[in-house]
């Protein structure tokens, strides 16, 4: 008896701790989600860039130390001899260093270059932000609407339980009964599709929470108007806050000082430059005139100005034609944005005005079915109405409600798009 109430104990503890979310609180959790923080890596990889600037534009140094076994040399600058076997060690040291002046402003250009990339990849995480609120409001406005659905199917099955049980022992009804009981099959196999929609909702939200057993605090779907801008209003916000115009804005920009930057590239670069060699051999004769070459011990030292250039065949003409197809690339999407985007906001619109007009008149026509049905249902009971006029009218308001719920669930997601592509929410509750 002790372990039965320990495990009932347990079942109404797991219960209680369960997480109960609003879609305020399921819309927080998309910024922290694991999709997020594998596009922020985006971000981490485009600040890396502004370091590769630094490198190409700073002083640059260059040194090489070591030493190894030699055989020493014995001699002068006419005539020497080598010894036959390694008996000595030679010390090395190389240092070259380029100090850039000038190199026709091709930093400025590069970190604008990587500014701009830079923005584009935030902008990148934030449609991914989007993206995922977009599915939080499909999942909960969808849970809610099986939710609704499954209510229905229950009580509409509780229902006709109450019509078949009424007419059990009345003379001339088994007919009629058998035709009750057909329809409550097919409306009991209704419910198991309904069912199954909403245990898919219910993997949703595990996914956005990544929680075993979420809780939603409301389980029915139900209609809120709510004010919104006009179509000419919305249209007239977009530039400035769609996300593709914006990210076609800032990388038009920052192709084009990419183009530059890969222009400039191949020019030469002025600046100081510097050297110092150095070579030590102990078991070998230093020559003593200035003038003689020596191999083995050495120390020479230079510094001036002058410019490098490198010249190649292709491959930074190519980095520059790469560079330019990027850019057009960009300016097509931005144009292709700004023709097609407007269309696409005023489709999105007129669905949602028309599933706002649906959700109004059905709420209408839910009410006057659910009278009718009431009335049918007595007669039924009472043995004066035949049972196809309840399977009629169970159809006609099953059908209605189905229209009405769907038309809100309709509304909810025609909002939902729409706030995805004006790059902002539109709905004030979540505001």
């Amino acid at each position: 008896m002790l372990r039965y109430l320990v495990v009932i104990n347990l079942l109404f503890t797991a219960a209680a701790e369960a997480k109960v979310y609003q879609l305020k609180e399921l819309i927080a959790l998309t910024k922290t989600h694991p999709e997020i923080k594998i596009e922020q890596f985006e971000i981490d990889k485009a600040q890396t860039f502004f370091a590769r600037i630094d490198g190409e534009t700073r002083p640059r140094l260059s040194i090489l130390g070591g030493f190894g076994p030699n055989k020493s040399s014995q001699g002068n600058a006419v005539t020497s001899s080598r010894s036959a076997n390694v008996d000595t060690i030679t010390y090395l040291a190389n240092v070259d260093l380029k100090i850039p002046i000038f190199m026709f402003n091709r930093q400025s250009d590069l970190t604008r270059a990587a500014e701009g990339n830079l923005k584009v990849k935030e902008l990148d995480v934030e449609r991914k932000e989007a993206e995922l609120v977009k599915k939080v409001k499909e999942y909960y406005y969808g849970f809610q609407y099986a939710s609704s659905l499954n209510d229905f199917a229950g009580s509409t099955l509780k229902d006709l339980d109450d019509v078949l049980a009424g007419m059990k022992g009345k003379k001339n009804g088994s007919e009629e009964m058998t035709k009750l009981e057909l329809f409550r099959s097919l409306a009991q196999v209704k419910k198991f599709e309904i069912e199954k929609g909403l245990a898919q909702s219910i993997l949703g939200f595990k996914y956005i929470t990544q929680d075993a057993d979420p809780k939603v605090e409301q389980d029915w779907i139900e209609y809120s108007q709510r004010q919104l801008p006009t179509l000419e209003a919305l249209n007239a916000q977009l530039a400035t806050t769609n996300v593709d115009l914006r990210k076609a804005s800032i990388g038009i920009d920052a192709k084009q000082a990419w183009l530059t930057s890969e222009k400039k590239a191949q020019l030469p670069i002025f600046g100081i430059f510097s050297s110092f060699n150095y070579l030590n051999t102990a078991k070998a004769t230093k020559q003593a005139s200035k003038f003689a070459y020596d191999p083995y011990n050495r120390s020479d030292f230079s510094v001036g100005v002058g410019f490098t250039w490198d010249i190649d065949f292709g491959i930074k003409s190519s980095n520059v034609s790469n560079a330019r197809i990027e850019l057009e690339t960009v300016r097509a999407q931005q144009d292709f944005a700004q023709k097609n985007l407007p269309i696409k906001i005023e489709k999105i619109y007129l669905d949602l005005m028309e599933a706002q007009k649906k959700a109004t008149e059905l709420e209408k026509s839910y009410k006057t079915s659910k009278k009718l049905l009431n009335n049918i249902a007595s007669g039924v009971a009472l043995g004066i109405t035949p049972a196809k006029d309840i399977i009629e009218s169970y159809t006609m308001k099953a059908t209605i409600y189905q229209q009405y719920v769907e038309a809100i669930y309709n509304y909810e997601m025609r909002l939902s798009d729409l706030s995805y592509e004006m790059g902002k929410e539109l709905d004030p509750a979540l505001i």
